[in-house]
């Protein structure tokens, strides 16, 4: 029961703490035996360090993160928050989107791959995905609908061996299964979705970092 109250306690902090850049937060994980009228339940509280960041590939709106006990989805500037001392995973339905990482101000797809640099091949795959379904082209943000994070499930019998398939760092299996998936999660889109090609999308995240203030990791376009 500790534990199921522990839970909301943190849901209902992340929806409270928007605003702010860190938080800090008591939560108790349950009662004491002690007859001192409560004195020394003021001693067995957890502190919580909640702090914010963003996921950048141009800002990415509507991707599912979770932290610790935090669970949410990114903002339309990308911000999510983060769970101090626990990582951070990204995922659209029931694919994630790489590894999980630790939590910090600013989160790109080079994070997302351990060692990952603007031309490791799972790095430019993750932008060429993400690129791929952004549902508002042009506009300078990266839009994820929420009818394309609950059609994007295994139990889908149309998509489960595509998204068992995708495997971000091997271009051939990306490239078929990521091709399936764009089809047919972007079919209600106004216009005919399809995936990105890599070139296409190093330039986009390349300008996205510039942008970002990280230029200095970036290796010169060839």
């Amino acid at each position: 029961m500790g534990g199921r109250k522990l839970s909301l306690v943190f849901a209902v902090f992340a929806l409270v703490s928007l605003t702010g850049t860190e938080c800090f937060f008591v939560a108790r994980s349950g009662g004491s035996s002690s007859s001192n009228d409560g004195e020394d339940d003021n001693n067995s509280g957890l502190i919580v360090v909640i702090k914010d960041g963003r996921l950048v590939d141009s800002p990415v709106e509507g991707v599912g993160y979770r932290s610790g006990s935090l669970v949410g989805i990114t903002g339309t500037k990308g911000e999510f928050q983060y769970q101090v001392g626990e990582r951070v995973s990204f995922f659209i339905g029931d694919i994630a989107l790489g590894e999980a990482v630790d939590g910090k101000p600013l989160i790109t797809p080079l994070d997302l791959v351990p060692q990952g640099t603007l031309d490791t091949p799972a790095v430019i795959n993750i932008a060429r995905f993400l690129q791929s379904l952004d549902a508002l082209p042009d506009d300078g943000c990266i839009t994820i609908p929420a009818a394309v994070r609950a059609a994007a499930v295994q139990s889908d019998a149309g998509l489960s061996a595509a998204i068992r398939f995708l495997d971000f760092s091997d271009n051939v299996r990306f490239t078929n299964a990521a091709a399936q998936l764009v089809a047919t999660l972007t079919a209600n889109y106004p216009f005919t979705g399809a995936l990105v090609d890599a070139q296409s999308a190093q330039a986009h995240l390349r300008n996205s970092l510039t942008a970002a203030g990280i230029a200095a990791s970036i290796p010169p376009e060839r």
